[in-house]
């Protein structure tokens, strides 16, 4: 799939508007694609109707269709009934987390992680367990999950795809979680919304149907924002397994979780019903571009080392062993004018890794590559 850079310079959104004209951005988890033109001409239909009144129909028709989705993509069938909808995936994260803990209760991460989970904890006065993943390839460790967790430990927030690793865990891994949280009685958040974007020869398997352990004790939250590029349009479906969390969602009134807009819902559902084929395109040209950079990242001396990621559009980049082994997102914003996630916002630990979306052309990647590797070996 091609990218117009003139219409990615007159993007409004932070990815593309936060640096100067001469900086190649590749931090925030934004797409560069278009999105499907379905999707698009469901936003147009809107827009010449001025149907901007109380739209409720695709509101309705949000849980049937996510529902269908995975059980197509995934091979597992979510009881509606036992789903809802909200208005963004971390929505769903902090209603739950939130229903399940009191102030300086535990509340589980596995870093590095996506920062937003740390600010959530930390904002609501919890207390952040922080279970190190390990590298290269950032399994899950048992032992260390168990020695992370003491009595004041309630919630686990699992990321399934990793994020920033692109780590897929397999049925062991997920075996052995299950065992352990189930021993501590925790409540299970898991977050699959990059769940549509994993790459050949690997499986993306949802908590809940894949360890009895999970049944009663895991909320997991879909979306099609990471998948169709959908972010701004704030839109969430999550399948409630944990009966204890329905009963308390049931006691507070309909609308204080908030709903999706008319857009959010109107979008998601078409690209749900109508997105499959423009989701393989982009598939297909996410796993090219995984696979030029890490045969780029082998060729080249620097020093610098990568896992390569089972999902996702995101590049886990470890600098420890380049001349960039310092805040090596920041030397490069300056030294080679591309902009990557620094590591240390997903976890203090992280100050020699860098996350990049490679999420684009790959005209766009070879010369964000051409301009680090300069950098590096300079």
């Amino acid at each position: 799939m091609e990218v117009d850079r003139q219409r990615l310079r007159s993007l409004k959104g932070v990815k593309w508007s936060k640096y100067g004209p001469d900086v190649i951005p590749a931090w925030v988890a934004d797409m560069d694609f278009s999105p499907s033109p379905r999707v698009l001409a469901e936003i147009q239909k809107m827009v010449d109707l001025g149907d901007f009144g109380y739209r409720y129909h695709d509101v309705d028709l949000l849980i049937p269709a996510w529902c269908e989705w995975v059980e197509e993509l995934h091979g597992w069938l979510p009881p509606a009934e036992e789903c809802r909808v909200f208005t963004s995936s971390m929505n769903a994260l902090e209603a739950v987390m939130l229903l399940h803990t009191e102030p300086g209760d535990g509340v589980v991460l596995f870093s590095p992680i996506y920062m937003p989970f740390r600010a959530a904890i930390e904002q609501a006065g919890r207390t952040v367990v922080d279970v190190q993943l390990q590298g290269p390839d950032w399994k899950f460790d048992g032992n260390r999950f168990k020695d992370a967790l003491d009595s004041k430990a309630r919630v686990v927030l699992f990321c399934q795809p990793h994020n920033p690793t692109g780590h897929t865990y397999t049925r062991e891994e997920i075996n052995d979680f299950a065992e352990i949280a189930a021993e501590h009685n925790l409540i299970v958040i898991s977050d699959e919304i990059w769940a549509d974007l994993v790459f050949d020869g690997n499986k993306h398997l949802s908590l809940f149907p894949n360890d009895d352990n999970l049944s009663d004790r895991t909320v997991t939250i879909g979306s099609a924002s990471k998948a169709f590029n959908l972010a701004g349009a704030r839109c969430c479906v999550a399948h409630v397994g944990s009966v204890s969390t329905r009963s308390q969602l049931a006691e507070y009134p309909d609308h204080y979780f908030g709903l999706p807009s008319s857009f959010g819902s109107a979008v998601t559902l078409t690209a749900w019903k109508h997105g499959r084929a423009w989701l393989q395109d982009v598939k297909e040209q996410i796993q090219r571009n995984r696979d030029f950079i890490y045969s780029r990242i082998l060729e080249d001396s620097s020093g610098l080392t990568m896992h390569l990621p089972e999902s996702t559009y995101l590049a886990w980049l470890d600098f420890s062993n380049t001349s960039l082994s310092r805040q090596p997102s920041k030397e490069l914003l300056h030294k080679a004018q591309i902009a990557l996630e620094p590591g240390e916002k997903f976890g203090e630990q992280y100050g020699s890794f860098a996350r990049m979306n490679f999420a684009t052309g790959i005209d766009i990647v070879e010369e964000l590559l051409e301009r680090m590797f300069k950098a590096l070996n300079s």
